[in-house]
């Protein structure tokens, strides 16, 4: 009943500029029907794939609230603290949006037709509006994260964290509602094999959707890119400081590439899609099996996301959840610190061993490497010097002077720190 009382108020306004909502066509026209061949077996993979996604986000969203409620049996401080595992969140339910917009094609294949006029066809335009570019935002800020912390030694605060991901969410819900508030109710239409935004508003499309997928996988690209060159600048100002240091830099080379790994999987599987669209813009529009290929790229984001987390939460970068004057004024003073303090795991579980301590450390699991292994200060060298001093008389003593003037030697040993040098 809740699904008729919404389309019967959805299905206001029967025509759009004049063009009747029961013609038919391809994309752009208020109804595609009956499918082609090509697009139901296409549909029919792209449900697939989305019932997949959405099926393994449900259940690591699921997981990861369930630690959030019950959090003190298993961790020593409150989850919600680890920026990392909150990113990851976001990032998931973002994937969950997306793969809801994918599945409803489901619809499609049981009436044989997309139909603008449907309520489906709403809900599909917005679940994908919001979930495509989210879940680039979320990527770059993962990587923004990263950037900051491991290359700066900033943390940010937990109320300007909570309102950067607010901030983000309303970004994405304000993107979501502009087309509809300029546009109406069937600026979603028929495209190609699924709803979406229809080609009469290309701007719409540019500047609500695709530029924040290409921006955020511009700016993801390039953070990773600085910090692989000063990381591989920092192996190499190491190497003469000896072979452990050169160790804990080679784990951090490992951690930042498995985060790099979430910007690869979001740019492999969105790219062909915002391409395809923007050809079509230019009056080059690929083929439906093109579409019907690119989509199902797009679908399977929300299972690679939660695979890549299972697999590498234990060995991913992770905050040190250091706040804090304490925290800011040990940044200014040694910047490779944070190197050794980014080496921790994804998993808050358990106490962390490490050697140095800046500020207040909250991450509660150790990280790449082997288990108890403490991780000493990178690149400190001292040397410690011994200075003899040694004095006499400067005449011969007379016999009477015997006792006062013995020649004496006095050895004074200074222990002095000349270099206290850090690693870079």
């Amino acid at each position: 009943m809740l699904t008729l009382a919404l389309e019967s108020f959805l299905a206001a306004g029967p025509t759009r500029d004049g063009q009747s909502l029961h013609s038919r066509g391809e994309e752009g026209s208020p109804v595609i029907s009956p499918l082609s061949d090509l697009q139901r077996k296409g549909l029919i993979v792209i449900s697939a794939l989305a019932l997949l996604s959405m099926l393994t986000t449900f259940l690591l969203l699921s997981f990861i609230t369930y630690r959030f409620i019950f959090w003190r049996q298993y961790y020593g401080r409150y989850i919600g603290y680890n920026q990392y595992v909150v990113l990851m969140f976001n990032l998931i339910l973002a994937d969950f949006l997306q793969s809801f917009g994918f599945i409803i094609s489901l619809r499609w294949i049981a009436i044989d037709a997309v139909r603008a006029t449907d309520v489906a066809c709403f809900l599909q335009g917005v679940g994908l509006q919001i979930g495509d570019p989210m879940s680039g935002l979320f990527v770059l800020a993962i990587a923004v994260h990263t950037f900051l912390h491991v290359f700066l030694n900033y943390q940010m605060e937990h109320r300007v964290f909570v309102s950067m991901i607010i901030g983000l969410w309303v970004f994405g819900v304000v993107m979501t509602i502009i087309p509809i508030a300029a546009h109406g109710r069937y600026v979603w239409f028929p495209a190609v094999a699924w709803c979406w935004m229809t080609p009469d508003y290309e701007n719409m499309r540019l500047w609500t959707h695709y530029v924040w997928i290409f921006a955020s996988e511009f700016f993801t690209v390039s953070l990773y890119a600085i910090m692989f060159i000063q990381l591989r600048q920092k192996m190499s100002e190491a190497a003469v400081l000896g072979e452990h240091n050169s160790e804990s830099l080679h784990r951090l080379k490992k951690v930042i590439f498995h985060m790099a790994v979430y910007p690869v999987v979001y740019i492999c599987l969105t790219l062909p899609l915002a391409a395809g669209r923007m050809a079509s813009a230019g009056g080059h529009s690929p083929s439906v099996l093109y579409f019907c290929f690119a989509g199902s790229l797009m679908a399977c984001s929300g299972f690679c996301d939660s695979f890549l987390y299972v697999v590498t939460r234990r060995s991913v970068v992770v905050e040190s959840e250091a706040r804090g004057s304490s925290n800011k004024l040990s940044s200014r003073r040694n910047k490779s610190s944070a190197v050794q303090q980014y080496a921790m795991s994804a998993d808050p579980k358990g106490p962390t061993s490490t050697t140095i301590t800046r500020g207040r450390s909250d991450s509660t699991e150790e990280m790449i490497g082997k288990g108890g292994l403490e991780l000493t200060p990178m690149g400190v060298v001292l040397q410690h010097t011994t200075i003899e001093v040694t004095t006499e008389s400067a005449y011969e003593p007379s016999s009477s002077d015997t006792g006062a003037s013995k020649r004496h030697d006095t050895e004074i040993a200074l222990s002095i720190p000349e270099a206290h040098q850090h690693g870079t």
